[in-house]
């Protein structure tokens, strides 16, 4: 019930703190209020979805053998993390492509994948695709790194 409550505080707070983003007077139908506002309403749903189910007992439907495989895998928790940190450490100079391709081949390495060549090839397309729609289609600045002449 304590997670709902802060959840439900974390969404009206989102909800609040938007009210303070200036309007634009652009042609555009959504301003910059609009996401943050998505954010906000979503967490307050998702809080009281969660505050209903702890008040009522809990999920149902749910077998009772997936209830208990919730536990904390500290192996894959730590890989992800070592891939998170390796990410942000080589994103400068590897680029946004190499780092990403070893952030998600690490990760689907620690969620249980056993082919490395597919989670390389899915990785690269991944990471390529990402990096192309944020610099092209978005006009954002990601880092080239070692990829800077393609």
């Amino acid at each position: 019930m304590f997670i709902a409550l802060g959840l439900l505080a974390l969404g009206v707070y989102i909800l609040m703190e938007t009210r303070g983003i200036a309007r634009t007077q652009a042609y555009e139908q959504a301003g910059p209020r609009l996401f943050p506002n998505i954010v906000g309403a979503g967490l307050a749903v998702l809080a009281v979805v969660l505050g209903w189910q702890a008040a009522s007992g809990g999920w149902r439907h749910v077998p009772a053998d997936r209830q208990t495989r919730g536990a904390l895998n500290s192996r894959a928790a730590l890989l992800i993390s070592a891939a998170v940190v390796a990410h942000m450490a080589l994103i400068g100079w590897a680029g946004f492509i190499l780092a990403g391709i070893l952030l998600y081949v690490l990760t689907a390495r620690a969620l249980g994948s056993v082919r490395p060549l597919a989670d390389l090839g899915v990785s690269a397309a991944l990471a390529t695709a990402v990096f192309y729609l944020f610099t092209r289609a978005l006009g954002l600045s990601l880092p080239a790194g070692l990829l800077g002449g393609f």
